[in-house]
């Protein structure tokens, strides 16, 4: 087994729990490595710190799946995927729909698995994972008991780390699209064609909360995929919802989640640019009481947090004008390098310019099944704040 060894005085972070190495924190590797094969990692003075796969070709060249003496074979993986669902399942989390594996939250740093119904839909992040991926499909289908499993890795990832991403079924074709109960909504998943692996997990326990401030309201979801803020909103009794997404496919796919619900004649769902619609409606004058900005991440990288800033701060400037006073706004960032206090700094200045005084009723994260460690913190990605105009 090939060997990396740690430089000293690089080795902080990774020795204090993190899981991810550099390559700027690579003394050298000893042996042959083999892009399926756990690499041993070693600090600077020859002490194990754990095992991983290692990739020469990104930055982030190895991540840790172990700091044990232990060989991460079939017997391994089939362990941390089991133990991921039993911690779902003890936690109340293993409903109709969850996230059964986040990634370096579960200790399976590359590999993210979500649960919808009869499917599981299985993402590979690394060059590692995507060789032991029978491994994996195996464990998910035998302990999970799911009728299909369907590939879909994330492309950008892919391309980083130099695999060829998947996109298809694993073994017997499964339904384009499924149907998923989020109480008391229903929603359908599509499952080869869908954002991300189909659906917006993580926003689940978000969109309940929200749902009890629409009693009564006109509600705006701008960014809205597949309607789901909506959704709650309407049928927890939202007078009206306006809807904004500039893909024809999202809308065609809210329209018809809202029509399974009962409420698509109290909804409007418009195929625009949502920043462009915004300044539209601050235009004509329009007001809501309740606003949800939920865009995707304006930037993954660090050197484009400038200009990122800039754009959360247009959508709550204008979010915040179409607030009539009383109203709400849920606002959301997935950037993981927009902090929390960037993004509480960057709607405070968009109150301050739109001439607004906000109350915080809450700081909103990511759903329970997308834990967060502590020695990860890339683990919470999803940001939010409920502000009330006052």
């Amino acid at each position: 087994m090939a060997k990396l060894i740690l430089q000293r005085g690089r080795e902080g972070r990774v020795l204090a729990g993190h899981p991810w190495i550099y390559r700027g924190q690579v003394a050298e590797i000893v042996g042959d490595w083999r892009a399926d094969e756990a690499i041993t990692v070693l600090d600077s003075d020859g002490q194990l710190v754990g095992r991983g796969f290692y990739n020469p070709r990104p930055s982030l060249c190895c991540r840790l799946l172990t700091r044990q003496d232990e060989p991460l074979d079939r017997a391994f993986f089939r362990r941390r995927i089991e133990a991921a669902l039993a911690y779902r399942r003890q936690t109340g989390l293993a409903g109709p729909a969850f996230r059964w594996v986040w990634s370096e939250a579960d200790d399976l740093a590359g590999l993210v698995v979500d649960r919808y119904g009869p499917v599981a839909v299985l993402q590979c992040l690394t060059l590692g994972m995507s060789f032991i991926r029978p491994w994996l499909l195996e464990a998910v289908k035998e302990l999970g008991g799911v009728e299909h499993t369907y590939l879909r890795d994330d492309p950008t990832a892919a391309r980083l780390e130099g695999f060829e991403p998947e996109l298809r079924w694993a073994d017997v074709p499964g339904p384009a699209e499924v149907q998923i109960t989020e109480d008391p909504c229903r929603f359908l998943v599509p499952i080869e064609r869908g954002q991300k692996t189909g659906f917006y997990l993580d926003q689940r326990e978000n969109r309940a909360r929200v749902a009890t401030y629409a009693r009564g309201r006109r509600l705006l979801d701008a960014f809205a995929y597949a309607g789901a803020f909506a959704g709650h909103a309407l049928v927890a009794g939202a007078a009206a919802a306006v809807c904004l997404d500039s893909s024809a496919e999202a809308m065609a796919l809210a329209r018809r989640t809202l029509d399974l619900n009962g409420v698509a004649a109290r909804a409007d769902c418009r195929e625009v640019n949502a920043f462009d619609e915004l300044r539209r409606l601050e235009r004509a004058g329009e007001r809501f009481g309740l606003v949800v900005l939920d865009p995707p991440p304006f930037t993954r990288r660090k050197d484009a947090l400038e200009a990122a800033a800039r754009g959360y701060k247009e959508i709550n400037l204008r979010g915040l004008r179409l607030l009539e006073p009383g109203g709400i706004l849920a606002t959301f960032t997935c950037s993981y390098h927009v902090s929390q206090a960037l993004f509480e700094d960057i709607c405070q200045a968009a109150a301050a310019d739109a001439g607004v005084s906000v109350r915080v009723l809450a700081a909103l994260t990511q759903a329970r099944d997308h834990p967060v460690l502590l020695t990860v913190p890339e683990t919470r990605y999803l940001k939010g704040l409920l502000l009330e105009r006052v």
